[in-house]
């Protein structure tokens, strides 16, 4: 148990596999060797067939026997739909470091690019801290791009580091997201907040529900001129929109060179995942019933960014 008292972040992995040779279960293999000492992993099963179950709990036995702090969460939701925000739940209520980190299965880095964000958890206090919660910055790699990636990590290289948006892959990339999913923050004050609204259902825009409560305690900035309008994923050319303003949580990442990348895959098929339409809408309903309290958020404490400057670079 000496070593679980290094434990700095918990890294929380929600996941649904059919069969232990998916893809999904490939790269929770992968990631697990990658990450480094001072990150607790929590994988969460959400539903996956017996038979994968059975082979998670192998992993995490042979993780744990290596030395690394891995621990399993099974949920028994296998006939229910597959939901991040309830995985995610779960996973944090489950973490025992105080600060977290949402990581999908699909995301990756460098072991280096973990030290990195190791160091910047310490920099800004966020055990204690709560303020300066941040996100991970999270490119979205085309296949052609993925490949390459790969190819260089297998080499122990770091591809890109994406601190210099003018040497960014752009030909190798979808888009660039840094206000993303992988929401860093304090584990004690996540919680009081209830955490992720379990009420968006399968994959969508759970994450931005909780960086709008997160930014409305601690904003770091003006909130843009059209706050609630859905701006899409592509570059952000303008300060306008709710994802132009969740981008400034995770430029202090970026710079540092914590940048993550999304493994390309093709598009799930399983029925329900995908809840876009439905959970955007549910988005704006929230975001549009709090607009009436803008006047009444303070600076929470945290050093405030200009848009502007991020604008200039982007």
């Amino acid at each position: 148990m000496e070593h679980e008292q290094c434990i700095a972040a918990s890294v929380i992995v929600p996941l649904r596999a059919q069969e232990i040779e998916q893809r999904e279960i490939l790269r929770l293999t992968r990631l697990l060797e990658t990450i480094p000492s001072g990150f607790e992993v929590i994988i969460v099963d959400d539903g996956s067939e017996p038979v994968v179950r059975r082979h998670i709990r192998h992993i995490v036995e042979q993780r744990t026997l290596r030395g690394q702090v891995v621990r399993g969460v099974y949920l028994r939701t296998r006939h229910r739909r597959f939901s991040l925000a309830r995985a995610r739940n779960r996973g944090a209520r489950a973490a025992r470091s105080p600060v977290v980190i949402f990581h999908d299965v699909d995301f990756l880095a460098l072991t280096e690019v973990y030290r990195r964000l190791l160091e910047h958890i310490h920099r800004v206090e966020l055990a204690t801290r709560p303020e300066h919660f941040f996100c991970v910055p999270v490119a979205f790699l085309t296949q052609d791009g993925t490949e390459h990636f790969l190819e260089h990590f297998e080499d122990s290289k770091e591809a890109w580091c994406f601190r210099n948006r003018h040497n960014h892959p752009h030909e190798r990339m979808n888009f660039l997201v840094q206000g993303s999913s992988c929401i860093v923050t304090n584990r004690a004050d996540l919680l009081a907040m209830g955490g992720h609204d379990e009420g968006f259902k399968g994959h969508g825009a759970e994450d931005f529900e909780l960086l709008h409560r997160l930014s409305s305690l601690y904003p770091i900035a003006p909130r843009p001129p059209e706050y609630t309008r859905n701006m899409g994923s592509g570059p952000i050319t303008e300060y306008r929109g709710f994802r132009a303003y969740f981008a400034l949580y995770g430029e202090e990442c970026r710079q540092h060179g914590c940048t993550l990348v999304h493994l390309w895959h093709p598009k799930r098929t399983e029925k329900g995942y995908y809840r876009h339409k439905q959970n955007f809408k549910r988005l704006r309903a929230v975001m549009e019933k709090d607009a009436g309290k803008v006047d009444s958020i303070t600076d929470g404490g945290r050093t405030q960014i200009d848009p502007k400057k991020m604008l200039e670079v982007y």
